[in-house]
């Protein structure tokens, strides 16, 4: 059985970082990533959401210096997720670059990389798991940098195709005319301006508070509101969702209000952001 210092649980930014750290100060160190090195920050996440914002931000700047023009700017998906691609692939690049300088610290047997599912066994013992092959490592220390994922509801199947998390939204396969986004929180309006932004779809959100971003002040919701309406993106204010399903490859959903009424809308995609949560499943934390 190997022995490390610190095993780190975890290749996205933090546990990356970690690795780094705990290399500086001369320890043992083991880095489990079951996926891809760059975590969803990277591949589904920070990175893909502000490239997006940033394309978005371009081309409305663009469309309303050639608005007096009577000239239609008209946006490909191909051009849009092409961007994204290159500045994942740019930065995924420079970690596998730096990856190869700590791997050369395998030589002073201080890094090793391991591809698999970790799995806790006790304080101090990890289990790696991969091809349906195990083994167990020691370590002092075992770091948890694992991130998070995208929070999904029970009464609703999100098939990433139709209804989407935030993971999913990168995968479509082009702008799609109408799109609801349910939480109104700081992922779903990021999603909300980047798509009406593009002018190429109709955006709602929905909102059981009473106003959006609740967590941010009122001024600041009051601002954003008002930027909305200019978008003109609707937002279902004190609303509940009672049903989401797909219906003949679009998606149908029931909405109630305040006063109780009821009412049926019916979007190409919707997109579920409800915040996030911890992923730390199958990690062995109940024991």
């Amino acid at each position: 059985m190997d022995y490390y210092d610190v095993c780190i649980i975890g290749g996205g930014p933090a546990g990356y970082a970690a690795a780094m750290r705990a290399i500086d100060y001369g320890k043992k160190v083991v880095l489990i990533e079951k996926n891809k090195l760059g975590g969803a920050g990277l591949y589904d996440g920070a990175l893909t959401s502000k490239t997006m914002w940033e394309f978005s931000q371009n081309v409305l700047t663009t469309r309303k210096q050639i608005d007096s023009s009577n000239l239609r700017l008209d946006v490909q998906w191909s051009d849009f997720i092409k961007t994204v691609n290159e500045a994942i692939f740019e930065r995924s690049f420079q970690l596998s670059c730096h990856l190869k300088i700590l791997q050369e610290e395998e030589k002073n047997h201080l890094f090793k990389m391991e591809r698999g599912t970790a799995k806790l066994l006790d304080k101090n013992t990890v289990e790696i798991t991969k091809n349906e092959k195990s083994k167990n490592i020691k370590s002092d220390y075992i770091v948890l940098a694992t991130g998070s994922i995208p929070r999904k509801l029970p009464n609703i199947e999100i098939d990433e195709k139709v209804i989407l998390s935030s993971d999913g939204i990168g995968h479509i396969k082009d702008f799609p005319k109408s799109m609801v986004i349910l939480g109104a929180g700081v992922i779903g309006c990021e999603y909300a301006t980047i798509f009406a932004n593009i002018g190429k779809t109709k955006v709602y959100i929905i909102d059981k508070q009473d106003r959006i971003l609740p967590f941010e002040d009122k001024d600041i919701s009051k601002l954003i509101s008002e930027n909305f309406e200019k978008k003109d993106i609707v937002i279902h204010e004190e609303s509940q969702l009672t049903r989401m399903e797909i219906i003949n490859g679009q998606v149908e959903y029931e909405l109630t209000d305040k006063n109780g009424n009821t009412s049926i809308h019916h979007v190409e995609k919707a997109l579920i952001s409800v915040g996030r949560i911890p992923n730390t499943r199958g990690l062995g934390l109940e024991k």
